[in-house]
């Protein structure tokens, strides 16, 4: 059996005025929070941005040009590395970490790499050597294949290189050009083709390959009152230019 409470007229407006009071209080309150919520936020908000800075542009400056910009935002430099450059000089900034630009807090480290300038190579030495491989290991120490010439020599092989320039051990930089005079093995000797008429064919052959010759065909023609095996003709004739192992033809007469 449920219980029904009646309450009088009076103490139901009591009762109602203290629920629009506990309303307006607990409204209050939280009023009150938020606005102390908000408050913090942007006093700490102010506060981070009071102690941020923008990371100046370092690049190609010194040392002591560089403190000069960063000591006042209370930014700490710090050399992490070297690296050899061509743009860029010895002893200036070549990257630095955090880039330009960027938001840091004050007190923040920025790594930077410095320029060690051009990398001084020394020249090496190709005398000796293949005309092919020499390519290679121009470009693979940084250098770049530079003109190429060929000349007749008898101390180096065909296809190697017998002079350059510049000179082996000669102080240079990555790109520079290295040219080269290559063998073009010993000059072809030339001679005069003697008069093998009338000489037996056995004497005249002797002859071809003792000075180098090669031996060709030899024909057997009628030539009247010659004696048989002699020569009667030849190809080169007599008073030709003549190279080694050049063919030397013989007619001898029958």
């Amino acid at each position: 059996m449920a219980i029904r409470i009646v309450l009088k007229p009076a103490a139901r407006i009591r009762l109602r005025k203290l629920g629009v009071l506990g309303l307006w209080l607990f409204g209050g309150g939280a009023l009150v929070g938020f606005a102390f919520i908000f408050s913090f936020y942007m006093a700490m908000k102010s506060e981070m941005r009071s102690t941020e800075v923008t990371v100046p542009d370092l690049a190609t400056l010194s040392m002591e040009e560089a403190s000069r910009i960063t000591d006042p935002m209370d930014l700490r430099l710090e050399v992490a590395d070297h690296r050899h450059d061509l743009a860029v000089a010895s002893g200036l900034i070549l990257q630095q970490d955090p880039t330009a630009g960027a938001s840091v807090r004050r007190g923040r480290r920025v790594k930077l790499v410095m320029s060690l300038g051009s990398r001084v190579l020394e020249v090496p030495d190709l005398t000796g050597k293949a005309a092919r491989a020499v390519v290679f290991e121009l470009q693979r120490d940084g250098y770049t294949p530079g003109d190429q010439a060929r000349a007749h020599s008898r101390e180096a092989p065909e296809g190697h290189v017998v002079a350059q320039a510049p000179l082996s051990e000669s102080p240079a930089v990555p790109g520079t050009r290295v040219h080269r005079l290559v063998s073009a093995g010993p000059r072809e000797q030339v001679y005069v083709m003697p008069n093998l008429i009338g000489l037996s064919g056995t004497a005249a052959q002797r002859w071809i390959r003792s000075c180098g010759f090669r031996i060709g065909p030899v024909r057997e023609i009628r030539a009247g009152k010659i004696r048989p095996g002699y020569v009667v003709g030849q190809s080169p004739p007599a008073g030709y230019p003549v190279r080694s192992k050049q063919i030397v033809e013989l007619s001898v007469a029958r």
